[in-house]
């Protein structure tokens, strides 16, 4: 028997995944399915990586949770590192057993699996001063980072382009918020985040934010208190609703809102008018999605691994779970949903590391 399967592999290849086919809660029993499905082929301008770790993030949880297609197998998982196997006839730049770091875009086949195929433009090479598992943790939210700075705020991602500048993060202990805390802080901002937790308020000082406010308090007297009340900047990575009000307020004049969260209700853009705001969303899986300025995402993940190789970035790694398994995944998308993570998390599916 083993042999037959042996020789229907060489001629039809396959491998391990883990997906979903259904929306469903992480603690239903059949929420994760593993299965043997066909090995992806690279196109012309794709490569085919082996998948060596996977970072989970609230999107994920997201496409799970929301997931409609009953009975369609679908493999999610978006960004982490994988070594490449092989090449299509229209990639340049990459090497054959090269470790990479990546995002793919929502449409593919994820890389909860053994092997997955993306367009080049979305990879870089994989720092060189990171582990596997600490570059797995950063792709997403370096991308999601840069573009806040850059396309949300209109600065050069250089030494002290923004100096003297003051930019207000709401949750900077999640995962992108522990990029962009770094990252302005690089910049020359004085930075001001909110967090809610002992530990997410040990976590976001040790980034180099410089005052913490208490989300579960008042914060419009707490930014008084601190003497921080308008910011050329801010960020909103947790609920643009709940804080429209707050931003309208603390917004300086000519300065900029960026949000990475949508909206599930009407919000005033009026109020931002008589000071001359400007307002972006942020959605960096934007360009894989619409296949718009894919090379850009691979440029940005080179610019961004030049700043972990120099230590102007540290990853934002907080766990760590091993193999590629249901459990494994469930286990990650349990404390992802939790929403009291610090940093990121990934799922490291090398055998040797089990």
């Amino acid at each position: 028997m083993s042999f037959i399967k042996n020789l229907i592999d060489k001629v039809h290849p396959t491998m391990t995944a883990i997906g979903i086919n259904r929306g469903a809660k992480t603690e239903e029993k059949d929420a994760f399915i593993r299965r043997r499905v066909a090995k992806p082929k690279p196109g012309d301008d794709d490569l085919l990586v082996k998948v060596l770790a996977t970072s989970v993030n609230p999107v994920d949880t997201k496409m799970r949770s929301k997931y409609h297609l009953d009975g369609i197998f679908r493999i999610l998982g978006l960004d982490g590192v994988g070594q490449i196997e092989e090449m299509g006839k229209n990639v340049t730049g990459f090497e054959l057993g090269q470790k990479v770091y990546y995002v793919s875009g929502q449409q593919d086949a994820g890389n909860n699996a053994e092997y997955q195929t993306f367009n080049a433009g979305l990879a870089a090479p994989m720092p060189m001063t990171l582990s596997v598992d600490e570059a797995a943790a950063v792709p997403l939210t370096s991308v999601t980072a840069y573009d806040i700075v850059h396309r949300g705020f209109g600065l050069p991602v250089i030494k002290d382009a923004a100096h003297g500048q003051s930019l207000f993060i709401i949750n900077g202990a999640g995962g992108v918020g522990s990029i962009l805390i770094q990252l302005a802080k690089h910049l020359g901002m004085t930075v001001v985040t909110t967090a809610g937790t002992h530990r997410s308020k040990k976590w976001v000082e040790e980034l180099g934010a410089d005052y913490v406010v208490d989300y579960h308090e008042d914060l419009t007297q707490q930014l008084r208190t601190i003497d921080q009340t308008q910011f050329e900047y801010i960020a909103n990575l947790q609920d643009t609703n709940a804080y429209w009000d707050l931003m309208s307020v603390a917004v300086a004049p000519y300065g900029k809102i960026a949000s990475i969260v949508e909206t599930t209700a009407p919000v005033d853009l009026g109020a931002l008018k008589d000071m001359a705001v400007q307002f972006t969303w942020i959605f960096m899986l934007a360009r894989a999605n619409y296949g718009k300025n894919l090379a850009e995402q691979g440029e940005i993940l080179e610019k961004m691994g030049r700043l972990f190789d120099q230590g102007v970035l540290k990853s934002t790694l907080t766990k760590v779970y091993h193999g590629l398994t249901t459990e494994a995944l469930r286990e990650a998308h349990h404390e992802v949903e939790s929403q009291h993570t610090v940093g990121k998390v990934v799922i490291d599916f090398r055998e040797d590391q089990q």
